[in-house]
């Protein structure tokens, strides 16, 4: 007798693996996102519901999805060198009511403000390549420090991760504190305005303190052929405590960045080095939302957004292996055989599609 996984039977786990393929296939080759467009994509008979009712059977395997793909993305990670865990959130603009924890939010980037849902990701980064482990729907009934704090265990408890980067908003107390009792070292961007102790009475904007600091007081730095002046400084914060600060600027007359970390052993040419990594996860946002739909992607249930989050993460760790997808996606995407050739063929997709197939059978 065939054994239930999720809801879903064994001897289905065939079909649906089948039909898994021919949705990323259409997602590869959809202009607009929607699943109504996909179904026209795969030649699904007018009129009827096939498509739809297989890709809800996807939902009871979603937990068997996740574990399946973290299981090969673990394969396929290198034994040897650091292994970073990226953090951060970006914006997707949607116009009406109906979807999933929709509200106005802040554009942080521009002062600006827009009507859409909140994403964020975590990612984990290793020798030239990337995979987006969670990707979560954040609104006004979600704290992003409790989602993030959980997405930090998963790192360190189930990906080893050495180094946890994020942006100035995630760099909070409790989230330093999170990665320290998992004695993990951080990289993050401190905020401009962050008060820095003088004496017992006296504090002063951590951008203000160091125009006072002299140019030649910095340190010349290269990487990857370009230049950068680096300033090392231990600083008395009124929020923070004290903590390590890199000053890095790419001229004399630029505006700087501030970094911090708990690490006392890395020089500052490597921190800042291991924070230029943090811009994989903007690469990943950007091709999720030009190339495989995130921005257009128009169902309004939050199981099938769910869903959909963590098919675009498997579908973006397939195809990409250094920088973005947008060389391989263009070269395919006009030809609906064409994409599916290339998903066929795909070695990251088939180790997913059979470890899929085996907890699907245990």
């Amino acid at each position: 007798m065939p054994i239930k996984t999720s809801g879903v039977r064994t001897k289905n786990v065939d079909k649906l693996i089948d039909f898994g393929r021919q949705f990323f296939a259409s997602v590869l080759r959809s202009r607009t996102g929607s699943l109504s467009e996909m179904t026209k994509l795969l030649r699904f008979q007018p009129g009827t519901k096939g498509f739809h009712r297989q890709y809800e059977k996807l939902l009871f395997l979603f937990d068997e999805l996740k574990q399946a793909f973290y299981a090969v993305v673990l394969e396929l990670f290198p034994c040897k060198g650091l292994r970073l865990g990226i953090i951060d959130d970006s914006s997707l603009p949607k116009s009406g009511k109906n979807f999933p924890k929709q509200q106005v939010h802040h554009e942080h980037s521009n002062n600006s403000f827009y009507s859409g849902m909140k994403l964020l990701s975590t990612s984990v980064y290793q020798a030239g390549k990337l995979a987006t482990i969670s990707s979560r729907i954040v609104g006004k009934a979600d704290n992003k420090l409790s989602v993030a704090e959980d997405n930090i265990d998963i790192l360190v408890n189930e990906f080893l991760v050495d180094i946890i980067l994020f942006d100035s908003w995630y760099c909070k107390n409790r989230i330093i504190e999170k990665i320290e009792e998992h004695d993990k070292i951080f990289i993050s961007r401190l905020r401009t305005n962050s008060k820095v102790k003088i004496d017992n009475k006296t504090n002063m904007r951590l951008d203000h303190l160091i125009r006072n600091v002299a140019h030649k007081e910095y340190s010349k730095i290269r990487i990857k052929g370009k230049s950068y002046w680096t300033y090392d400084i231990t600083l008395d914060f009124e929020t923070y405590g004290t903590l390590r600060v890199i000053v890095s600027k790419e001229g004399q007359h630029e505006k700087p960045i501030f970094l911090t970390t708990n690490s006392e052993n890395f020089n500052a040419k490597f921190i800042v080095k291991l924070y230029l990594r943090r811009f994989n996860i903007e690469i990943f946002f950007k091709d999720a939302k030009q190339h495989l739909n995130l921005n257009t992607f128009m169902c309004r249930p939050q199981q099938k957004w769910d869903l959909h989050l963590q098919l675009t993460n498997i579908l973006h760790w397939a195809i990409q292996r250094k920088n973005s997808i947008s060389k391989k996606v263009r070269a395919i995407r006009e030809n609906t055989q064409d994409c599916l050739l290339f998903i066929n063929k795909n070695s990251h997709l088939n180790k997913f599609f059979d470890e899929l197939k085996k907890r699907c059978q245990t």
